[in-house]
């Protein structure tokens, strides 16, 4: 049997209009009309994520927008499984990977507002092993020279990057290479035995220094699981998954989900995408130990939206709050220092933007070269999920695919000119 959100694909497709409400756990529905869309200008969105599809470049591609609290426009074209010839599928159980640390930031917040974190605390508060932190001051990556660092982390450089923490797979200093030797984040790991070993490894820069993307979020979750008391997967349900209706949202395959989850590609040297193979789905299985708050979640479209227009809500969904407003205004705004803003446009995909609480917020719409007014707040997944989130224009914008880089093809910057071309009133 269809989703609601699978027809209400297909009706807005040929451009009907119905009552039809999207998936279960989704958002009500609308004409594109009644929420300031143009139904002819949404009409463009299909063909060219199908272009993608049909050059081999993408298996297949969900778009998703919302406005006015309204969905007015969700289509899947494409294929889950293109060598079985599985249609995508708007209800599929998509890898999100760093959309996952969104999740993460309100989750602290959530902490904050139950008084069981400060941002201004140190980690070595709920991580001890952080207290010996070093600093790297030269050297190669086999004998690093270090020293003290400036200052503590803090949760706030946490959830900004700017912890001098790395990942190791972004750049080729010693304390990437490092990182990569260290192994952090095996599958036997928990997050506990992660965060200790992470505190063993010398930081790129002291704290507050710069802006560097790195598993800080990652970090965060072991400070969740030491504030709240409980594992990281128990606290997202009862905190943000429930509340929220997010049903088909976890970090685990669960079995009555399996099917719908999409083949993961890869670009193979020809430009066209070729299946990545299993190897990356590792982490997910019910056997793995780790829970990534960096990268670890699986989503659906529906589950997602439901977050994203939280957020756009100031904290609150269908009555129920989830998050107070002041969270929200501090989550959604940039906290860096202006000699670090904007930053470098390598890993968000392009400039104009400072960075908030677990994703980037536009502060110079010139500089970024791409339609909306400053205040958007938006992040990806490495396996090429996008969303953002636009007060100004209350709208929530999303594009999903499953392919490993997510940032191969220019598919968010394309999505985002035809959705605010799609804007009347």
């Amino acid at each position: 049997m269809p989703s609601k959100l699978t027809t209400l694909a297909v009706v807005l497709g040929l451009g009907l209009v119905g009552s039809v409400r999207a998936a279960a756990q989704g958002l009500p529905t609308s004409r594109p009309e009644d929420v300031g869309l143009s139904s002819a200008a949404l009409g463009r969105i299909a063909p060219a994520l199908q272009n993608y599809v049909d050059s081999g470049k993408l298996a297949g591609v969900v778009g998703v927008v919302a406005r006015r609290g309204k969905v007015g426009y969700a289509r899947a074209v494409g294929w889950m499984d293109a060598e079985r010839q599985v249609p995508m599928r708007t209800d599929g159980v998509f890898r999100i990977y760093s959309m996952t640390k969104p999740i993460i930031a309100a989750g602290i917040l959530k902490l904050v507002e139950q008084g069981k974190a400060r941002l201004d605390d140190p980690v070595a508060k709920f991580v001890p092993a952080f207290a010996a932190v070093k600093v790297y001051a030269g050297g190669p990556a086999s004998a690093p020279a270090v020293k003290a660092p400036d200052g503590p982390i803090t949760l706030t450089h946490l959830l900004t990057h700017t912890a001098g923490l790395t990942y190791g797979y972004f750049g080729e200093t010693p304390v990437d290479s490092i990182y990569r030797q260290a192994n952090l984040m095996p599958a036997t790991r928990t997050v506990a035995e992660f965060a200790d070993s992470l505190a063993r490894l010398p930081l790129a820069f002291s704290p507050g220094k710069a802006w560097n993307y790195s598993v800080s979020i990652d970090l965060l979750g072991r400070v969740i699981e030491v504030a709240s008391g409980q594992s990281l997967d128990r606290f997202l349900e009862n905190e943000i998954f429930l509340p929220l209706g997010m049903r088909e949202t976890g970090f685990r395959v669960r079995p009555d989900l399996a099917a719908r989850m999409p083949v993961l590609y890869s670009p193979g040297p020809d430009g066209r995408r070729r299946p990545n193979g299993p190897d990356m789905d590792d982490g997910y299985q019910l056997t793995s130990r780790f829970l990534s708050g960096g990268g670890g979640l699986l989503s659906t479209p529906a589950d997602y939206l439901r977050f994203a227009q939280m957020l756009l809500n100031g904290g609150e969904l269908e009555g129920r709050r989830v998050l107070r407003r002041e969270s929200v205004a501090l989550m959604t705004r940039n906290h860096l220092a202006p000699a670090l803003t904007p930053i470098d446009g390598a890993i968000i995909g392009h400039s104009g933007y400072g960075h908030g609480l677990g994703g980037v917020v536009l502060v110079d719409s010139a500089r970024s070269g791409r339609p909306g007014l400053p205040g958007i707040y938006r992040w990806w997944g490495y396996a090429g999920t996008f969303f953002w989130v636009d007060p100004k224009s209350d709208l929530v914008g999303m594009v999903w695919t499953q392919l490993v880089p997510g940032r191969a093809y220019p598919l968010e910057q394309e999505f985002q000119r035809l959705v605010y071309s799609a804007i009347v009133r």
